[in-house]
């Protein structure tokens, strides 16, 4: 009887135990009970990759954590002279080369291989074009978006990255002008590598402005009038009449810049039923040419009056009207790309003018003018060149968004700072600002680095799109006076009003052929236009022969086009 109880006793606890190693596993573990293998991946045959099994029904849990995916390999083919790096030739210069790529390679889990081919002849035919024709590719490739790159695309050698950017989110930051710009018939065959957007704007002098008890410009009314002051009023005090308000040379493309103030499409705009419209078709164009023509006609533009030479005058080639009328002080305003305009004051500040000081500026800039259509900024195309993605070696889409991340990766702040600035105590300190401050050529031979060249390059490989949760940790403070940190503040908070050419991915086989025909009969009736050349029925009779001439037909083809990849 005894021995009974002991065995029963016995039983008892064991039951006891194994209920409470079960109350605490479904305390420590909700998925406790089910079946959620997760089976270590395994690698695939090219670049390092893995591919996860789907788990079996009749596998057993396990607490072993995944195994992580070992480095994938890439190639990178990229423009540069580092002939010294490229060759091997220096061993001070490759060891901090080397140590550059070594922590790349740790932070992205990557295996890199850099194709440094000469920058003054990489994206020749017979450089590029060849490897690009014969398939002679890198993973990874600074590339142009000209046509055999695009034949190439077209066959399948590169992938359509557009499905995926929106995935990585340094890369989901490029703005859509810029995707616009990048794309070729609805497909995005490369990252663009990041330039300045909203780089368009005008200046005007705020010393000018003053001694006509004149505010700063907030709509085409107050825009016009400063126009008709600087011009009329001796804003300048010489009691002389020799200025004008807004000071222009032989570059017809101001006409664009200021042509979006007034809602004109940036080129390709859309109709209300979603279909894709030429600028010269649309009402506001003609609205904004009479604006010009009227500005113009009244010698608020430099018309040849006041001994200012008018705007065709030979002495005005393109550019020269930030040297010869803004410098000169012979006018008040100007429409340019904001840092032609800042340059103006630049000039103003040096030690040999002296009209103003970095910390109070006499010229001013502004990205746009109100017309009442609300804010408009005519952009860039926001890239240079493109950074394409191969499809020889990168067959699967496993492979392809572990190469997006390792390009998304790149725009981290941190990676950044690595590849542009190096390493701190080695390369550069922080200042007693915070900022980065790179040590000078004595200053890099004492730490050892020998040399400033052993980054050489590997900025162009860099989208430069960014998100903010991403930004760099520390940065260099490169902009010191009040009109440079004005200029970059356009810069970025103008992003939002860049007007997109949304035919910009698409090309007219009809345009291919006549489209320069095309672009000149539109682009002298516009000039002709605006100098009181021509009256609006000549105008309007010119865009009729645009349209009969191939117009129509180029119309249709973008937006055949259009409908068929939007």
């Amino acid at each position: 009887m005894r021995k009974l109880h002991r065995i029963l006793a016995v039983l008892l606890a064991v039951a006891m135990i194994a209920s409470l190693a079960a109350c605490n596993k479904s305390t420590d573990d909700p998925n406790a009970g089910q079946n959620t293998t997760t089976t270590a991946p395994t690698k695939a045959p090219d670049n390092g990759q893995t591919t996860t099994q789907a788990p079996s029904d009749n596998t057993t849990p396990t607490d072993e954590p995944a195994q992580p995916e070992p480095p994938m390999a890439l190639t990178i083919s990229l423009p540069s002279d580092n002939e010294h790096v490229a060759n091997g030739e220096n061993d001070a210069e490759m060891q901090y080369y080397q140590k550059l790529i070594d922590e790349l390679q740790e932070k992205t889990n990557t295996t890199l291989s850099f194709e440094w081919l000469a920058q003054a002849t990489y994206y020749d035919e017979e450089h590029l074009g060849l490897k690009i024709s014969t398939k002679d590719v890198a993973d990874i490739l600074v590339v142009g978006k000209d046509a055999t790159f695009l034949a190439a695309a077209e066959e399948g050698l590169f992938w359509d990255l557009a499905p995926y950017i929106d995935d990585y989110p340094n890369l989901a930051t490029i703005p859509e002008a810029t995707r616009q710009n990048a794309s070729y018939n609805g497909k995005m065959y490369g990252i663009p590598r990041s330039r300045t957007l909203a780089r368009n704007g005008l200046g005007y002098r705020l010393d000018w402005l003053n001694n006509l008890n004149l505010a700063e410009p907030t709509d085409w009314e107050s825009f016009h009038n400063m126009l008709y002051a600087f011009t009329y009023n001796d804003p300048d005090g010489n009691g002389v009449d020799d200025t004008v308000g807004l000071g222009l040379d032989q570059w017809t493309g101001v006409w664009n810049i200021m042509m979006v103030w007034f809602g004109v499409p940036n080129e390709w705009g859309l109709t209300a039923d979603d279909k894709l419209i030429y600028k010269v078709e649309t009402p506001e164009y003609i609205t904004a040419l009479k604006a010009f023509r009227d500005l113009y006609a009244e010698g608020v533009i430099n018309n040849g009056a006041n001994g200012v030479p008018d705007l065709m005058d030979e002495t005005l080639t393109p550019g020269k009207a930030r040297d010869n009328l803004l410098r000169a002080g012979l006018a008040g305003c100007g429409v340019q790309v904001l840092d032609d305009q800042r340059k103006v004051e630049t000039y103003f500040e040096s030690d040999d003018v002296g009209l103003a000081t970095a910390d109070d500026p006499i010229y001013t800039l502004q990205g746009y003018v109100d017309t009442g259509k609300g804010a408009f900024c005519l952009p860039t195309t926001g890239m240079n060149n493109l950074i394409a993605i191969s499809t020889k070696n990168i067959k699967t889409e496993d492979q392809l968004r572990r190469a997006l991340q390792f390009l998304n990766d790149l725009n981290n702040g941190e990676i950044l700072n690595l590849i542009e600035y190096g390493w701190e105590g080695l390369t550069y300190e922080i200042d007693e600002d915070g900022y980065v401050s790179l040590f000078d050529a004595e200053k890099l031979a004492e730490t050892g680095v020998q040399s400033s060249q052993w980054n050489f390059g590997f900025n162009q490989m860099i989208p430069y799109f960014t998100a903010p949760e991403n930004a760099r940790p520390v940065d260099r403070n490169l902009y010191t006076s009040e009109i440079t940190k004005l200029e970059q503040k356009l810069y970025a908070e103008d992003i939002q009003y860049c007007v997109p050419n949304y035919g910009a991915s698409f090309t007219s086989d009809t345009y291919v052929t006549d489209g320069k025909t095309l672009d000149t009969i539109i682009a002298d009736a516009q000039q002709q236009f605006i100098l009181g050349q021509i009256d609006e029925s000549a105008l309007l009779e010119a865009i009729a022969t645009w349209k009969t001439s191939g117009g129509d037909k180029v119309t249709a083809e973008m937006n055949a086009l259009y409908q068929q990849f939007k």
